[in-house]
């Protein structure tokens, strides 16, 4: 539990943070909270919609989803797989015209670039992992 001398420190601390001031930092932090994928209402830099629908209607030709449920599965396999192929885009631009020359800043973005390929691989094995069960249950 804080004390209250550290609760109007926090206080006082927090009159100070004013967010992102300068141009690169205000462009990145705008997309801090965004979502992509099948559900998003915008798109990132670099996205394709149309990729996207496409990926999805060759799952659901490839899949056949019988019930609601396989076709949210297939849906969310396509679009793990869609982002995936994204960020594979990301980290190939990454070697091209990267965040500069430093070393250690690709270092950590290709880290995390790494990190939301695996997450997305994980995502669509799941996503598979329960459209196979669903498939052999009914």
């Amino acid at each position: 539990m804080a004390t209250k001398k550290q609760i109007a420190a926090n206080r006082r601390n927090a009159l100070k943070a004013t967010g992102p001031t300068t141009p690169r930092g205000k462009a990145v932090s705008r997309l801090n909270a965004l979502r992509h994928g099948l559900r998003a209402r915008v798109t990132l830099p670099g996205e394709n919609l149309d990729e996207l629908r496409q990926i999805r209607d060759l799952f659901l030709r490839s899949y056949h989803p019988q019930t609601p449920d396989q076709v949210r599965l297939v849906e969310h396999m396509a679009s793990a797989q869609w982002q995936f192929r994204y960020w594979q885009r990301v980290e190939a631009k990454l070697f091209g015209d990267g965040p500069g020359n430093d070393p250690l800043i690709r270092a950590r973005t290709l880290d995390r670039i790494s990190q939301r390929q695996a997450r997305y691989e994980r995502a669509f094995m799941q996503a598979y992992q329960q459209y196979k069960r669903s498939t052999t249950a009914a």
